[in-house]
């Protein structure tokens, strides 16, 4: 539909519509919102959230700031290793660029200007950890707990966790607080973490009709909700897109916004700046599925545990403005293990199997009765396995089996651990059990002389800690996922041998899809000749995975969907990427060091700042060596743009007597510096409030690849050690060696000395990590300021 079309029913307008509600969209509208732009999201189902209320809340982000907070550097060239690696053919080296650049600064944008904060995964390993450049830590990091109360009555809107994978509908966060529900019954402290847990559950129950501690991917939702909210956002549920708004034809059409289907009727929204699709891909569209899953040619036999609103809207939108979806991925969608959960009302829920597999004392069987995978593998390794080894033609589902110890200490699926009762489960035929392992293979249609066997094979390698047949337990990731309070030799392995023993049936799902509109590195929607649709993004399981149907770690959807949300707001609101949260007035540097003889300092200063007020730039510090190498002035300028800097250094180079200076200087040194992006610029004294009269000018050499690392280090530590003395300027050299220079402010040399060993007494300087990106190419000298210098 044009927009220029005459159209009878309401309308409205906005500078970017956002369709769809989960992390993908959320962070798209947050982030164009903080840019100035009118955003509007709308939302297909009753309540915002989609999947990603569902889910774990875990992004793949290497190099974030948590990880480099507490030590954990690495260069980008690691993960892009690793991604190049375990991608293959379906490698995108343009947008896992743009990705893996951008998305450590989506995170210091929410962190610093939202309601979402995060908390670590530095334990946590990537699925292959056999793979080059794969990572034992440092990439993960997921939203920490929100309280579900700040969202006020927009709370009634939030979907609520999976029912299922809570407990009455508690949210049980990754971690240390699964652990203590784990442990309830075998520690005190667990037993008094649950019970707090659960009272405060109870009381939000009777007061506010849900809980209000929020976990996982729940409070993601929640806290990105709250964002908009804080930030205008128009959020509407009940309102799908049924309809793009064009202009123009073929290679020159752009999207101008959509028709909304709302309570009230339909509804014309103009969109100045473009439309993002974030609907959350094609989990449950018949159609696609027969289309892209070949084990589920009816569309019927894929059991996702997507939200049921995720039909596939957003793909069919993109596609009628030219969008393709791709059809080359590895895997169109993230496959995963799922059970299905009768209901009371006849209906079945799809419970996702991500935690127990891992645990000792359980193993996965065909219906012949044979393991056909390592069970400790992630979700999507687990069933490709399945896939893979059965018959071409058959139903896809296999069977995972335990003991009796093993489901009263971890559970199975949906039946959860002691003192949780099993008779429902056992009654609706969830939960099949058996006295004899013959019993429970009769039960289970499994052949039974060959699970027997299976059983006492695997019974053997548990005993001995090693899995001769498919490596159970060798990676750290298995090793993360068992228990590392098991008394075996593997922490993922205990023999099945106390009766009765019980099994639940699992089949061919999802967490999601990862086939959809194929895009660029700005997240624009592109058309059959790969050209980009103007006004036209993609986000979340909309966008084609940058994994090319991969499964390399946790949390490479969410990344994704968070960090190319941030970068289709930037392109949509034409802002450039990279630290536009912070107002500069410079931050190009120049230093300058002149040799002088003895006696000549009082007049050069003198002349620098004569030469200075003459030319581009600021003059900002103007110091005489007082310890280090004697009879030099330091002098430093700064610039709002590199072109200013070039055109003075030009100036500078091209006259007879540089800094006024050619007849007394003995030697000149210039070397253009870049400031470090989230620092301040450097103001005089008068302005910033820094004073010496004790200036430490102090450069270090760094290693290729540590430029960046560097930089975010600095960043989570120099807070903490400007309470102690001012950092007036940290920057990076352009030229010459790879190498940095930082200038300290201190009232005195004593001063400057306790400072030093406060800082590192406290533990907050040097930053962890930083030293391991520095050559030993060192120098640091102690100046004055002169009596034209602006930083007295």
């Amino acid at each position: 539909m044009s927009c220029a079309q005459p159209f009878a029913e309401a309308s409205s307008s906005c500078d970017l519509l956002v369709v769809g509600s989960g992390a993908g969209a959320l962070s798209a509208a947050v982030t164009a919102a903080h840019l100035g732009l009118k955003v509007i999201v709308v939302e297909k189902d009753p309540q915002f959230g989609g999947t990603t209320a569902w889910s774990g809340g875990w992004m793949w982000i290497p190099s974030n700031p948590l990880a480099l907070a507490a030590g954990i550097a690495e260069p980008l060239e690691k993960p892009l290793s690793y991604l190049r690696h375990e991608l293959g053919a379906q490698f995108d080296e343009a947008r896992a660029l743009a990705f893996l650049t951008q998305a450590p600064n989506m995170v210091r944008f929410f962190q610093q200007h939202t309601a979402l904060q995060f908390v670590d995964g530095n334990s946590i390993p990537d699925f292959h950890g056999r793979s080059p450049d794969a990572a034992t830590g440092g990439r993960s990091v997921c939203a920490a707990p929100f309280d579900g109360r700040a969202l006020g009555e927009h709370i009634a809107q939030l979907k609520p966790p999976l029912y299922e994978t809570t407990l009455w509908g508690m949210g049980i966060a990754s971690g240390a607080d699964l652990r203590h529900f784990f442990n309830s019954l075998r520690s005190w402290s667990s037993f008094a973490h649950v019970t707090r847990r659960v009272v405060r559950h109870v009381r939000d129950l009777l007061w506010h009709g849900r809980g209000m501690q929020l976990v996982n991917g729940n409070a993601l939702i929640a806290a990105l909700a709250k964002s908009a909210l804080d930030a205008g956002v128009d959020l509407r549920v009940n309102s799908p897109a049924v309809r793009l708004l064009t202009q123009g034809q073929g290679d020159a059409v752009r999207v101008c916004g959509a028709v909304v289907r709302t309570p009230q009727g339909e509804q014309r929204v103009h969109a100045r700046r473009g439309v993002v699709l974030a609907t959350g891909g094609f989990p449950h569209d018949p159609e696609r599925k027969r289309a892209l899953l070949p084990h589920d040619p009816q569309g019927d036999a894929h059991f996702s545990a997507a939200s049921r609103g995720n039909t596939g809207d957003g793909l069919r939108l993109g596609e009628t403005a030219g969008g393709v979806v791709a059809q080359d991925l590895r895997q169109a969608a993230a496959l995963a293990p799922v059970s299905l959960v009768p209901q009371a009302d006849g209906s079945v829920t799809h419970f996702p199997h991500l935690i127990e597999r891992a645990k000792p004392g359980l193993m996965a069987v065909t219906r012949l009765g044979q393991r056909f995978t390592n069970e400790a593998d992630a979700y999507h390794d687990f069933m490709q396995s399945l896939i893979q080894a059965l018959p071409a033609g058959e139903p896809v589902q296999a069977w995972l089996l335990c003991d009796h110890r093993f489901i009263r200490r971890w559970g199975l699926g949906a039946v959860k651990p002691a003192p949780m009762p099993l008779a429902k489960w056992l009654a609706n035929g969830y939960l099949q059990r058996g006295a004899t392992l013959q019993e429970l293979a009769e039960r289970c249609g499994i052949q039974a002389d060959t699970l027997q066997a299976t059983v006492a094979r695997y019974n053997v390698m548990a005993h001995t800690g090693s899995d001769a047949e498919f490596g159970k337990g060798e990676t750290p990731y298995n090793r993360i996922q068992g228990d590392a309070t098991h008394t075996g030799p593997n922490p993922c392995m205990a023999p099945l041998q106390q009766g009765p023993f019980y099994a639940v049936r699992v089949v061919a799902g999802s967490l999601g899809t990862f086939a959809g509109l194929r895009c660029n590195a700005h997240a624009q929607v592109l058309n059959a000749q790969g050209q980009a649709i103007a006004g036209l993004y993609a986000g979340g399981n909309d966008m084609n995975s940058i994994m090319g149907g991969h499964y390399p770690s946790g949390g490479i959807t969410l990344g994704p969907a968070m960090t190319f949300g941030y970068i289709a707001a930037h392109h949509a609101a034409a802002q450039p990427l990279h630290h536009t949260f912070f107002k500069r007035t410079s931050m190009y540097y120049e230093l300058a060091t002149l040799t002088l003889p003895f006696g000549t300092a009082a007049q050069a200063a003198k002349n620098v700042e004569t030469f200075a007020a003459q030319g581009q730039g600021e003059l900002l510090g103007c110091w005489f060596t007082d310890i280090g190498t004697l009879n030099q002035m330091v002098v430093l300028r700064g610039f709002h743009d590199l072109a200013s800097l070039q055109a003075e250094r030009e100036r500078t180079q091209l006259n007879a007597s540089p800094f006024g200076c050619g007849d007394i200087f003995q030697s000149l040194e210039q070397h253009s510096y870049q400031g470090f992006p989230w620092m301040k610029p450097v103001r005089p004294s008068a302005e910033s409030g820094i004073h010496g009269p004790v200036y430490e000018i102090r450069t270090y050499g760094i290693k290729p690849g540590g430029v960046q690392p560097t930089i975010d280090l600095w960043e989570q530590a120099v807070p903490a050690r400007d309470k102690l003395s001012p950092c007036v300027v940290a920057m990076v050299a352009l030229d010459g060696p790879l190498r940095f220079t930082n200038i300290w402010a201190y009232p005195s040399l004593d001063a400057r000395s306790k400072a030093r060993a406060d800082s590192v007494a406290q533990g907050i300087w040097p930053p962890k990590g930083g030293p391991a990106w520095l050559t030993t190419a060192m120098t640091s000298a102690i100046a004055m300021p002169t009596a034209v210098s602006p930083l007295k």
